[in-house]
Parts: C-alpha cells; sequence; structure tokens
C-alpha cells in the first residue's frame, strides 16, 4: 500500500421528495444554530464589557517595584516587577526514561505513525484520501470509509503518552516568591538533546539523533505503529511577573469583577506591557466569538430556507439565479440579527456604539429592501 491512497465513493444521489424531506428536517437545525449563535453572541459581548472595566481597572491599580525589595506599603496591591527567574537550579525529571533537565518545567511529548483520513465531498462524489503521519493524537482507524489497509494500532495497545513534569523547587523573582500557579503558566518550548547514555530506554527502544526515543527500524523511514517520544523544556532567564503582593509572594490578583489575573512572561517588561498583552488576547477572544456567533446564524437562517432553495432548484435556469439571491438575503438577515443582539448586548454599557450599529442594521434593511426590488425589476 502507498503512503498516499485515495478511495473514492459515489454517494447515492436523492430524489425530490427526500431533497425537501431533509430540507425540512434542516429547519430544525438551523433553529438551533440561530439559538446557539445568539446565545453565543450575547455572553461573548457581556464578557467583553467585563472584559473592558478589567483592564482599566488593571490599568488604574498596578504599580512598577523593584524585585530586590519587598515593600510593606504594596501589600495587597497589584504590582508589576521583572528580573531574573530563580528556581535553585531545581530539576525536573522523567521517572519514565529518568530523563532529568536543570529547568523548572520538562515535557514529554509521544507521536504515533498512523493512517490518516481526509474527506472531501463535490456533487455526488466523497474523496477519502488516506495518508501516514505523525500525531501525538489516537486516530480510530475503525471510523474510517476504507479500513482494509488502513489499520492503525488499536486504542489499548498504545503504551506512552505526553507529560508535563516541573520543579519542586520554588520559583523566585528577586526577593519575590512565586505562587506555584505559576509553574503551569511557563511555556516548555526549548528542544531537549537526549543522550544516549545515563537515561533509561523502553526495551525495542534507542536514541535518533539526539532528538527521539523510538523504536523505529529505519527512523527515516517509519512504520504504521511506531513510536517516537522527544522532550521540551522551559527556558527562562530575565521574566515580567504581574499579580497581587501578599506577604511577599505574587499570587493571583482578583479584580471587582471576580475575574483574577496573574501573568509572567519572557523578557523586562512593565505593567503596562503586560496588561496591554492582556487586552490583545481579551480582543482576539471577542472577534473569534463574534464571527463564529454571527456565522452559525447567517448559516441558520440559510438552513431554514432550504426548502425554498431546494425547490427552486429544480426551475431550470431561475434556480441559479434564485439561489444566489436567498444566500444574498440568509447574509444580510443573519447579520442584520446578529448586530442586534450586539447592540442590546451593549446598550447598557455603552450605548453611543449600541446606536451606532442599530443604524448599520437599519442600512443593511434598507439595502435588503433595494436588493429585492431591484432583482425584481430585472426579473420583469
Amino acid at each position: 500500500m502507498a503512503d498516499n491512497d485515495k478511495v473514492v465513493v459515489n454517494n447515492a444521489k436523492q430524489g425530490f421528495f427526500s431533497k425537501m424531506s431533509s430540507s425540512f428536517s434542516g429547519i430544525i437545525v438551523g433553529i438551533i444554530m440561530i439559538i446557539g449563535g445568539i446565545g453565543i453572541l450575547w455572553w461573548n459581548e457581556q464578557n467583553n464589557v467585563k472584559n473592558i472595566k478589567n483592564v482599566k481597572e488593571l490599568r488604574d491599580q498596578v504599580i512598577d517595584v523593584s524585585s530586590s525589595k519587598v515593600e510593606d506599603k504594596n501589600e495587597g496591591k497589584l504590582i508589576a516587577t521583572n528580573g531574573k527567574l530563580d528556581f535553585n537550579q531545581g530539576q525536573a525529571k522523567d521517572d519514565l526514561t529518568n530523563l532529568s533537565v536543570t529547568s523548572p518545567a520538562l515535557c514529554r511529548n509521544v507521536e504515533y505513525y498512523q493512517w490518516v483520513e481526509d474527506s472531501e465531498t463535490k456533487n455526488d462524489k466523497t474523496t477519502y484520501t488516506y495518508s501516514k503521519e505523525w500525531s501525538s493524537e489516537i486516530i480510530d482507524s475503525d471510523k474510517f470509509e476504507k479500513q482494509d489497509g488502513h489499520i492503525n494500532l488499536k486504542e489499548s495497545d498504545y503504551k506512552y503518552f505526553g507529560e508535563r513534569f516541573e520543579t519542586e523547587e520554588t520559583l523566585k523573582v528577586g526577593e519575590y516568591v512565586l505562587s506555584n500557579d505559576f509553574k503551569s503558566m511557563l511555556d516548555s518550548d526549548k528542544n531537549v538533546s537526549i543522550p544516549e547514555e545515563g537515561i533509561t530506554i523502553p526495551e525495542g527502544y534507542k536514541v535518533y539523533n539526539n532528538k527521539y526515543i523510538t523504536n523505529s527500524e529505519d527512523p527515516s523511514s517509519p512504520q504504521v505503529g511506531d513510536v517516537r517520544i522527544s522532550y521540551t523544556q522551559a527556558d527562562y532567564t530575565d521574566v515580567s511577573v504581574l499579580g497581587k503582593q501578599s506577604d511577599g509572594t505574587i499570587t493571583q490578583y482578583t479584580t471587582k469583577n471576580n475575574t483574577n489575573y496573574m501573568k509572567i512572561v519572557k523578557g523586562t517588561t512593565n505593567g503596562t506591557g503586560m496588561i496591554n498583552g492582556i487586552e490583545s488576547a481579551n480582543k482576539m477572544m471577542k472577534w473569534f466569538f463574534r464571527v463564529l456567533g454571527s456565522f452559525l446564524i447567517i448559516v441558520g437562517v440559510g438552513a431554514i430556507l432550504g426548502p425554498l432553495t431546494t425547490l427552486i432548484g429544480y426551475i431550470p435556469f431561475l434556480g441559479n439565479i434564485v439561489n444566489s439571491m436567498i444566500g444574498v438575503v440568509s447574509f444580510l438577515v443573519g447579520l442584520s440579527i446578529a448586530l442586534l443582539v450586539i447592540a442590546i448586548a451593549w446598550f447598557a454599557a455603552r450605548p453611543i456604539i449600541s446606536i451606532i450599529l442599530i443604524a448599520v442594521i437599519v442600512g443593511l434593511i434598507i439595502a435588503l429592501v433595494y436588493f429585492k426590488k431591484t432583482k425584481g425589476q430585472k426579473t420583469n
């Protein structure tokens, strides 16, 4: 069997009544998608307002301090400091291989060489493509369209899995102790060179290029079921920390909205820089859920109009034109609903923004009416 394999399946063609039945069933799915999209948008905008207030509070309360001395006057306050990350040269160790590194954190990464199935449907045909890849996820080949020649290990056959290990030493920055929660926030992104001696290697495995521990007979040409283990570690020197000062320890800071904040980043920056990072992450999350919620509503409206789309699709020549119109209508109606939800959610906190959004909605409605009139005139 080649490393890549394609299987084309001819899907059964649906008759008129079957398509109409599926379209009407899609109305229920469409309603669920619209409700889900509205829920996501409502939650997201409420959370966004909360995040804006939180960021404002962080900016108002943060105090930049030196890590060389703990000042009693800052007790209970939000502070930002920087300096060398001290973990007393502690070791992070994996007991499976007895590999240890001088680092606050070590990650064992385990990958299996497996068959992967991808599919693409066009018209009445679905093409399934099979390829072999290294993956840290367990892929169940029993769910493949074509299992013959594309068999992965059973779940019970997987022996090793990824895991994270942390030093038992306390983290410090200057005179400040960092609470243990900071350890889990450290990124383990530096590759570890694996020594060929001084570690315990499972039977049947070997070290390859000081990068992997593997059971592949020929690592350059692996076979399905082969395993490779690699390691990454946290590599930190100078860091910047944001949190509440409590008895000489930096821990999480709780805002008036009961949101907890603590942050550690590589390099030297101040409180404003770290808060800017928090604000940027909030904005990315805000727009992600805005797009997701709006998409669900637009697709949901399209699903509700599905029976009409299916029916018109059987009309020669006219079908494609009208279906394109329905697509535009679905987009405009769905977007109007999404903007209305956002406007209502924002009204209490940002009435001016709400008014602007409502004006945009009115504009979309006018555009929709104009679009319908224009198409109607062309049809006549």
